[in-house]
């Protein structure tokens, strides 16, 4: 075996480093991008023609993209709104409309508005709520699994669902 030479030191380093890494990536947990990578994976094991299954994965992202739309219309309506006396009691008061892709329902009660969203396809429901707090407005924007949860948790989405958007006072 022969030493190493002070021109050879370099590129050893280099690889020794790169197997490190290497390692060290096989052996630590799931992370976003590994689970990006797993979701290709899935997509690769489906037995689905992989058209129809990248045809659905759009389809959910466009209902996703209308229904979080027409959530924040909503949210800034029942604003406005309230700013004028109360909340309105249906999209048609705040003159907007669900499309034929989602069923609305909207729920009124002293201090609160809340706007449920089930697309007739899929898996995913949303919900939007303004809330009246002291002097302020809440607003939420959530969303999840369908059948959706009877109950809200301690955040305001139901149990099970995540928040997004702007979830802050107004």
């Amino acid at each position: 075996m022969t030493s190493l030479s002070l021109r050879q030191l370099p590129s050893t380093l280099a690889a020794v480093c790169l197997v490190g890494l290497g390692l060290a990536g096989m052996m630590r947990p799931s992370t976003p991008a590994t689970a990006r990578l797993a979701s290709i994976t899935a997509l690769e094991d489906d037995t689905r023609p992989v058209s129809l299954v990248l045809e659905e994965r759009e389809s959910t992202l466009h209902r996703r993209r209308d229904s979080e739309v027409l959530l924040a219309q909503f949210v800034s309506g029942q604003m406005t709104r309230h700013y004028w006396g109360h909340f309105a009691g249906s999209l048609a008061d705040l003159g907007l409309d669900a499309g034929q892709d989602l069923q609305a329902l909207v729920e009124r009660g002293p201090g609160f508005s809340r706007l449920w969203l089930t697309p007739r396809r899929g898996s995913e429901g949303f919900m939007a709520e303004v809330r009246l707090k002291g002097d302020r407005l809440e607003r939420l924007q959530c969303r999840g699994s369908l059948p959706r949860p009877g109950t809200l948790a301690l955040s305001g989405c139901p149990a099970g669902w995540q928040a997004f958007g702007p979830t802050q006072p107004s």
